[in-house]
């Protein structure tokens, strides 16, 4: 089973300091979440400052439901497509949380892609299997955005982020996680609400397996986001309070005719 489990409130932060799916024969299609697996990927983390004096980190908890003990390997992509490792054991039915992952784990500051993997079990069984729960949360307020864990690898079709505002008190952030080997063109396209017009673009060139984000620059109310990559990846978009830095977290959902 892979899923790819790749900000929300860290959107904010990295724009102010600054996943539907899969539908093509190339990959199997994705289903809800909310259950347990050997292979998850959070699209964003991130362990960073913010506007008005605030901090984005991601809390993450995890927990091992099986009978047995086993480690699981954890994979920071982070803007460059450096890997950064570690890993995590759980024992029978033990949880772990982390109230900021990216300094526990890796002393790692700024924003990225996270997968997490267990081993085979005996016979080579995918039995050892756990579940993620990960928000961002903005230190002062505590404002959380959640952030869906993915089991399945995105594809190269478009996708489509929908319900993004840009104006004197809100802000839209755009990113992905670049799921293939080769360097990834994605243009993340803005249209109004009407969908007759197309109000700018934000490229992100990604480099192999990278992580990379942006701020929208045009103004859109109500509007949606067109990602289009040259190959595999999970996008999405983030739309932020700008008073509050409470962030909204919208998943792109793929779309092949």
């Amino acid at each position: 089973m892979k899923r790819l489990a790749c900000l929300t409130a860290l959107a904010l932060a990295i724009a102010a300091a600054t996943p539907g799916f899969a539908q093509t024969a190339k990959q199997a299609p994705r289903r809800a979440d909310g259950f347990a697996s050997d292979f998850q990927t959070v699209p964003v983390m991130g362990n960073t400052p913010g506007a008005n004096g605030s901090r984005f980190e991601s809390y993450v908890a995890i927990l091992n439901p099986t009978a047995n003990s086993f480690p699981i390997d954890v994979t920071l992509y982070d803007s460059t497509g450096t890997v950064h490792t570690a890993t995590i054991t759980l024992a029978a039915g033990e949880q772990k949380t982390y109230e900021n992952f990216l300094e526990e784990v890796f002393q790692y500051t700024g924003g990225g892609a996270v997968q997490f993997r267990s081993s085979d079990s005996a016979g080579g069984q995918r039995n050892n299997r756990f579940v993620i729960n990960t928000e961002v949360l903005t230190s002062g307020t505590r404002y959380n955005t959640v952030i869906p864990v993915l089991e399945f690898l995105g594809s190269s079709s478009k996708s489509f982020a929908v319900g993004v505002n840009v104006d004197s008190t809100t802000r839209t952030n755009v990113g992905c996680m670049n799921q293939s080997d080769v360097q990834n063109t994605i243009v993340a396209t803005v249209y109004d609400k009407s969908g007759t017009q197309n109000l700018g673009s934000v490229t992100l060139n990604l480099a192999p397996k990278a992580w990379g984000q942006a701020g929208v620059g045009t103004v859109v109310s109500n509007g949606y986001v067109q990602f289009t990559p040259s190959d595999n990846a999970v996008c999405y978009a983030v739309v932020v309070d700008n008073a509050t830095n409470d962030g909204r977290f919208i998943a792109a959902a793929e779309y092949t005719p």
